[in-house]
């Protein structure tokens, strides 16, 4: 995989967490509107979504390759011994 897209991976989860905690600040201080917890959440469901379909389409396009979590186990050469 690409440095860039790894980079991108990983900045956009940041900023995903950002607002996420970002909705906790709001959600707990008392002053806050609730517009803004809404508003935060918002722009982090729309990032996950972003992160999600862009994950999804490099895949498509060969940029990323997926795999399995166990590594593939190779079949191993049987002798016959006759």
């Amino acid at each position: 995989m690409p440095p860039l897209i790894k980079l991108l991976i990983v900045l956009s989860l940041c900023l995903i967490i950002y607002n996420l905690f970002k909705a906790l600040y709001h959600l707990s201080n008392r002053k806050s509107a609730p517009k803004e917890v809404v508003k935060s959440l918002a722009i982090r469901v729309g990032l996950s979504l972003t992160l999600f379909i862009s994950l999804l389409l490099a895949s498509y396009l060969g940029f990323i390759k997926p795999h399995g979590l166990l590594p593939a186990q190779h079949p191993v050469d049987q002798v016959s011994t006759k």
